[in-house]
């Protein structure tokens, strides 16, 4: 901690002479004789000096015209015209920058403050020398800096000291202090470490820049990467100290004058209570661009080293050592370290100090907002921003998406280095300046209680972008952000969280890009075609989620979105991506798509079947009937539409959603694999026996036609999906669709003939041609041609009945034991969230009585079923087919 007072002693014997030969001339030049000196050693342990003008300037020397106009009530001594006219210097560096107006300009000659200067510069060799400093700190001298007796008088050692423990000084002791760091803050030839050390540096790089007004600092600083090593670390050891108090950072207090009245006039200076205000208004109007460069040059030295932020140093210092592995004190580092906030906010989430926390979140919204305050990307990416962005401005994530957008072009380096960044902005929308900017209103209306951590408010935008009151330009980043996302899972912050442990499992060996290179939606491609193999149920939901973004928007698919873009330009020119309208217009002209298009088109297709949520039109179309008919009903599985598909034939089904479910059964005859439960039922038997047909991939119903013609040969679970998607298809049937074309002429023969509006009637013609099966059957002629036939056998199993009754049987039983509930109190049957039976929940006495329950039932049917074998009439005017399909 006291280190250096060797060098102190060394350079302040060296200023001394110097400063003897700067006396020496200025005294030549004047023609009063030479003010008396007084001896004096306030300080005992320091040795006694001799002081001229009781310790002030020559009040008839180079500064007379201005100690006449401003300053001719001050008394002479002790520092106080030296004050007097160093308030005037001030006055004029901030007249520089700022003129005041109708105020007369302070003229401050330039001989006048060399003199001011030397005289500070002076003060610094001895504590005695300067009387003041030496009668408020004599205590805290004795106290903290008695050290001559074992090291021998050094000079300067004293002052050294002082300025080293001055959280430790009497309030008195530490004013001085304060005056006399901001001497050297000033003047950089009134420190004598720093002078030293930097004289040559600043005769080399700085040569012309005058004295006084942090200048010289200020330049080295500009040159930091050129100056030695001992200059650097003294410069820096300066900044440190300095960096608690807007007044001794002296360039940015001089150009920050207006804005620090206007924005931060009642902050209170230190602990970096100003520079933080300043920080936080800097993009307010009415800052200036030249006080806004300044505060933007304090920040990218703060973000190079933690230790110029006091704050942040002593409020993370247990986290530092916690977190980051860091051991040493942080006062006394000898070199720059930019890990250390790397490494916060890399574990920001964990940081047990919620005050330190917030800070390293400011840091990293910094860092996301202006590539200069993120230090690994700008030292990465430095070539390649000269080469691709040099015409951007910093600032507002310009130059960051700049490079983004240039992807493809940077150095590996380059590339890594922003990817990996892009990663750690993906997880809060503080992180996403542009966004942050564009939604500041969604975000108050739509989202103002969703916490931004983990990407929940990222979320929520995406959840009501839709809505009436969204903002264009809000949308516009959201959409943007959801095409990043796209481009690799890594960017997709909640999924590649929520998928982690199912990627390594399903997709590790898909893409294994690190260099920065996105992996171009392969490994999201890998989870939606493996999504039944998922184990984690967030990471399911998660990609659903995605689906849903690929589905509404044609660019969130990736792999899709380059495979069509000719198509795209080719055929819907001037049709806007989102709500899934382009998906639509390509489906539209299907024939004259590519056959990478159409492959990629006809693999989203499959998607979009398996979940309602992932078709847009139908959702849109069938609001209200899915809500009426089918609000039970989880999505997935093809459950919802299938219930709809079921439903659309009563009175009150909106005809623009039966259209709209006609339209997707008729489409799902050209190919097999939009049936989800047919593909999954089916899959099997196709490898089997299908094969061939499978490969064509023709959309002719190939598949179906097949399955139909080897339909003794599948499994009993085939059989079922088959008949009925056969079953829909005549529910539906149109003529010369795929599935039924075969039957068309019996249609029109059999059916159309006596009857020419059946056509319109969903499910008519269907049971029509099961009317005339059936027919046929009992007559023993066929009524049905022999390509009809087959199909309309498929569509009308024989033991449709059979299955009908045992669903009957079951609903008997659910009634009866519902009947026990309501008469009992007793808890029978199991039920889901709407009310409907799941299970028997059947204890006791209760069990006895349902297993007698069940034993009456099977009686019933066991009668129920002789009658219908001896033909006993029953029901006469039932009809099978029309109900039968009905529970399909």
């Amino acid at each position: 901690m006291r280190q250096g007072y060797l060098l102190v002693a060394l350079v302040a014997t060296a200023l001394l002479v110097g400063c003897g030969h700067a006396e020496e001339s200025t005294t030549s030049a004047s023609s009063p004789a030479p003010a008396p000196k007084i001896a004096t050693q306030t300080i005992s342990f320091a040795p006694s000096v001799e002081v001229a003008n009781n310790d002030d300037i020559d009040p008839t020397g180079n500064c007379l015209m201005e100690i006449k106009k401003h300053c001719a009530d001050i008394e002479v001594g002790e520092g106080r015209i030296a004050d007097c006219v160093s308030d005037l210097i001030a006055e004029a560096e901030v007249q520089e920058v700022e003129p005041e107006g109708d105020t007369d300009p302070v003229e401050v000659t330039d001989a006048c403050r060399e003199e001011v200067y030397q005289y500070k510069i002076s003060r610094n060799s001895n504590i005695n020398r300067n009387i003041p400093l030496a009668k408020a700190c004599k205590v805290d001298a004795d106290k903290h800096c008695n050290i001559t007796w074992f090291f021998g008088y050094k000079s300067g050692q004293i002052i050294s000291c002082l300025r080293e423990v001055k959280e430790l000084l009497a309030p008195a002791c530490s004013k001085q202090i304060f005056k006399l760091q901001l001497d050297a803050a000033i003047d950089f030839r009134a420190d004598p470490q720093l002078y030293e050390n930097c004289k040559e540096d600043a005769s080399t790089l700085c040569e012309g820049v005058k004295f006084g007004g942090g200048r010289v600092q200020a330049c080295l600083r500009d040159h930091r990467m050129q100056l030695s090593w001992g200059c650097e670390e003294q410069l820096f050891r300066q900044e440190l100290e300095d960096s608690d108090d807007i007044r001794l950072s002296v360039r940015l207090y001089t150009r920050c004058i207006r804005e620090k009245r206007k924005f931060c006039g009642e902050v209170a200076p230190g602990s970096a209570r100003v520079k933080d205000c300043l920080e936080a208004h800097r993009h307010d109007d009415g800052f200036s661009d030249e006080c806004r460069g300044e505060v933007e040059s304090m920040i990218e030295s703060r973000v190079r080293d933690f230790r110029l932020d006091s704050r942040l140093r002593t409020t993370c210092e247990s986290d530092i050592y916690n977190m980051c592995a860091f051991f040493g004190d942080v006062d006394t580092l000898d070199t720059e370290d930019t890990s250390v906030i790397r490494c916060l906010q890399d574990y920001m989430n964990e940081i047990t100090s919620p005050s330190c926390r917030s800070m390293v979140r400011k840091y990293k919204e910094l860092a996301a907002e202006d590539i200069r305050f993120d230090v690994p990307l700008a030292e990465a990416c430095f070539e390649d921003r000269q080469r691709l962005c040099a015409t951007v401005p910093p600032g507002s994530a310009r130059v960051i998406r700049c490079l983004t957008n240039g992807r493809d072009k940077l150095s590996p380096l380059c590339r890594a280095t922003l990817f990996d960044e892009e990663i750690r902005f993906s997880e809060n929308i503080d992180f996403q300046y542009p966004m942050r900017v564009a939604c500041a209103k969604e975000l108050k209306l739509f989202c103002k209680d969703v916490p931004h951590g983990e990407a929940r408010a990222i979320r929520c935008l995406q959840d009501h972008k839709g809505d009436t009151d969204f903002g264009r330009d809000c949308k516009k980043e959201i959409e943007s952000y959801e095409h990043e996302s796209a481009s690799d899972y890594r960017l997709n912050y909640r999924l590649s969280k929520a998928c982690r442990d199912d990627i390594s499992a399903l997709c590790a060996s898909v893409c294994a890009a690190e260099d920065g290179s996105t992996c171009g939606g392969t490994v999201l491609r890998c989870l939606t075609e493996r999504k039944d193999e998922i184990k984690n149920d967030a990471c399911e939901q998660e990609v659903l989620y995605f689906e849903k973004m690929e589905v509404s928007n044609f660019n969130n698919d990736v792999i899709l979105a380059a495979a069509c873009r000719e198509d795209v330009q080719r055929l819907c020119p001037n049709t806007q991506p989102g709500e899934g309208r382009m998906h639509e217009c390509l489906r539209a002209h299907r024939s004259e798509l590519s056959d990478t298009c159409r492959k990629e088109e006809l693999l989203l297709e499959e998607q979009e079947a398996e979940n309602v949520e992932l078709r847009p039109g139908l959702l849109r179309t069938c609001r209200s009937e899915r809500r009426t008919f089918c609000g039970s009903v989880q999505p997935g599985q093809a459950r919802v539409f299938r219930c709809l598909a079921e439903k659309m034939s009563d009175p009150d089904f909106g005809e623009s959603c039966r259209s709209e479910i006609i339209d997707k059964l008729q489409r799902r005859q050209a190919n097999w694999k939009l049936d989800p439960t047919l593909r999954k039922s089916c899959k099997s038997a196709v490898q089997q026996l299908c094969a061939a047909e499978d490969s064509a991939a023709s959309e002719q119903g190939l598949v179906y036609k097949c399955l139909v013609s080897h339909y003794m040969d599948v499994d009993e679970g085939c059989q079922k999906e088959l008949g009925r998607a056969v079953h829909m298809a005549f529910f539906v049937w149109k003529e010369g669709a795929i599935l039924t074309s075969e039957c068309d002429a019996d249609v029109k023969t059999l059916c159309l003939a006596s009857r020419p509006n059946m056509a319109t009637t969903p499910g008519a013609v269907g049971q029509c041609l099961a009317a005339k099966l059936e027919e046929g059957t009992k007559s023993g002629t066929a009524l049905l041609s022999d390509k009809c036939l087959p199909l309309v056998d498929v569509a009308e199993p024989p033991n449709m009945k059979q299955a009908f009754e045992a669903g009957l049987t079951v609903a008997l039983l659910q009634s009866q034991l519902s009947a026990v509930e309501s008469t009992t109190g007793l808890t029978m049957l199991k039920r889901d969230t709407q009310g409907n039976a799941q299970a028997l929940t059947l204890t006791g006495w209760t069990a006895l009585m349902g297993i007698a329950s069940m034993v009456l039932l099977v009686l019933w049917g066991a009668n129920y079923a002789w009658r219908q074998y001896r033909g006993i009439p029953d029901q006469s005017d039932y009809t099978l087919v029309v109900k039968g399909k009905g529970r399909r």
